[in-house]
């Protein structure tokens, strides 16, 4: 039976639109049209959410209320969550999110076992502070190939989930690839293969041995 590994982003591939920007588009900080913008300009995501959240005053029962207001979950996350618990496959997110809002979601999902590789925030009376001691030094995109290749060491096939520019490393290293959006254009520009992502019910068939025709990235 086939040894899998499970890895995958937050925003916009776990809940079906990016939270960060939701939020810091809630909070008046920005708007969609300088957020597309940044992604074109390629900014430094560190800096730009250092700069962003910041400057967020709030306190942790107000912002998971509106996390949780605007966190739609796929469809098929969760059975494929509870299955991974269950069966002991590897199951994690590599994200460039922020802890304090990925932690509300899975918990309101029971998925609280999952691995979280991703920004700390922690929320002060002048703004939500920000750091990267899980990326150990490296790039958010060098920190999430690092962690398909981490599983790929184990002999694992690693199925990864993404939609940005920020997914494009890990992806170019997994197994399986399932892509949505801004990753997706990027993967067939390249006339790489990947599996066009909606929601978590067809990795669920595959994990649990089911037939289902997909292409190896």
């Amino acid at each position: 039976m086939t040894k899998y590994a499970l890895i995958t982003d937050f925003d916009g591939t776990i809940t079906t639109q990016d939270i960060g920007n939701a939020l810091c588009i809630h909070y008046g900080l920005t708007s969609p049209e300088k957020i597309e913008k940044a992604y074109n300009s390629k900014a430094d995501a560190r800096e730009w959410m250092k700069n962003h959240f910041g400057s967020v005053k709030t306190t942790k029962e107000e912002f998971e209320k509106i996390i949780l207001e605007k966190a739609l979950v796929r469809p098929g996350f969760r059975d494929l969550c509870l299955y991974a618990k269950k069966h002991d496959i590897p199951f994690e997110i590599a994200s460039g999110g922020l802890d304090i809002y990925i932690k509300p979601v899975l918990e309101a999902f029971d998925c609280t076992q999952i691995k979280i590789g991703s920004v700390k925030g922690v929320i002060k009376p002048e703004g939500i502070e920000v750091t990267f001691p899980d990326y150990n030094g490296l790039t958010m995109e060098a920190f999430k190939e690092s962690r398909v290749k981490h599983y790929k060491k184990e002999g694992r096939k690693v199925i990864f989930f993404g939609d940005g520019p920020g997914d494009f490393e890990a992806a170019l290293s997994a197994d399986i690839v399932f892509a949505t959006s801004r990753l997706e254009t990027l993967l067939k520009e390249r006339g790489m293969q990947y599996i066009h992502f909606d929601d978590y019910t067809l990795a669920f068939d595959l994990v649990r041995g089911k037939d289902v025709s997909v292409s190896a990235a």
